[in-house]
């Protein structure tokens, strides 16, 4: 009933899996008639193929990392809204058009919240959220695939939102300020789990955020008290444990959450934006996100850095 891509690109076509790899993309993809398909840019055409098959053509003109390459592809039922210029369009089998605007009633505020963080408006026209059988969420150019288990987890509980904001805010974290290697991927990962809680404060409050927080601390712990800990900045990513992910995921989070209680939110956020707005479409370091947030602050954070951040020397 439904096809989809899942990370790494490589694993399913021939790509440089280094994510400072930035391409355009130009996609044919061969499906049943009748069924939806969301790929990395537009759909500039569809054709008849035979008597049962269609071709979708999709293309992706600004160039993005290669890891964001992808599709779905399905029966699909479709719903698509339209706000500030952005057409949100959510897909899915098996779940009514009411309940896929419920699922996903917070994508709206979600671009507008990360839009004004980021200082820099969502690069596209169009963001598309698919629900598949079995995912553990993951973000493309342009769209994102949660699982259906987590669907329904949002009908039953809109505010676990998020896996959708966190995917939502790796299209500004992630596959626009990119990690240049994946030694620096705290600033991909680290990034878009504390942007997500950073909404869920925003719409449910601050007691939300620190409950947040304080699962993102009490995962690192567990990773530092069995004598796993290590820097963000890591040696090498070649074979990375579970371990090692939360850290990269909540330690990463973490430490955003500290440096924001250092700095405080004006000159925190002030940070973010210039950050975001110097890098977008490009791939960075630690050192350069470092120096962004010291020019920004007038802080020196060359401690805090050293501490939380960096390898021990």
């Amino acid at each position: 009933q439904q096809m989809y891509t899942s990370f790494s690109t490589s694993r399913w076509m021939v790509a440089a899996d280094a994510p400072d790899a930035r391409a355009t993309f130009h996609l044919e993809l061969v499906v049943p008639r009748g069924w939806a398909v969301v790929a990395n840019g537009r759909e500039v055409a569809r054709r008849p193929l035979s008597e049962s098959d269609d071709v979708s053509e999709w293309r992706q003109e600004t160039p993005v990392p290669s890891y964001t390459f992808g599709f779905a592809s399905g029966e699909y039922s479709s719903v698509v809204d339209r706000e500030g210029g952005i057409a949100s369009r959510y897909l899915a089998n098996g779940f009514s058009q009411p309940e896929l605007r419920r699922v996903f009633t917070e994508t709206s505020r979600m671009l507008t919240f990360f839009t004004d963080k980021a200082g820099v408006p969502y690069p596209g026209d169009s963001y598309t959220q698919v629900l598949v059988p079995k995912t553990a969420g993951q973000e493309m150019a342009a769209f994102a695939v949660v699982s259906e288990e987590y669907g329904r987890a949002l009908l039953a509980d809109p505010s676990v939102v998020s896996l959708l904001a966190h995917e939502l805010a790796h299209q500004w974290w992630g596959n626009m300020v990119t990690c240049r290697d994946w030694t620096h991927f705290w600033l991909n990962e680290g990034f878009a789990t504390f942007m997500a809680a950073a909404y869920r404060e925003h719409r449910f409050g601050r007691e939300v955020y620190l409950q947040d927080v304080a699962v993102m601390r009490a995962r690192y712990d567990r990773v530092r008290n069995a004598g796993h800990d290590r820097a963000l900045v890591f040696p090498n990513w070649d074979a990375p444990t579970a371990d090692d992910r939360t850290l990269v995921y909540q330690k990463g989070g973490y430490v955003l959450h500290l440096l924001r209680e250092a700095l405080g939110d004006e000159l925190f956020w002030a940070g973010m934006r210039r950050y975001t707005q110097t890098h977008f479409g490009r791939s960075v370091t630690t050192d350069d996100f470092r120096r962004t947030i010291e020019s920004s602050s007038g802080r020196d954070l060359t401690a805090f850095f050293a501490e939380w951040v960096y390898p021990v020397r």
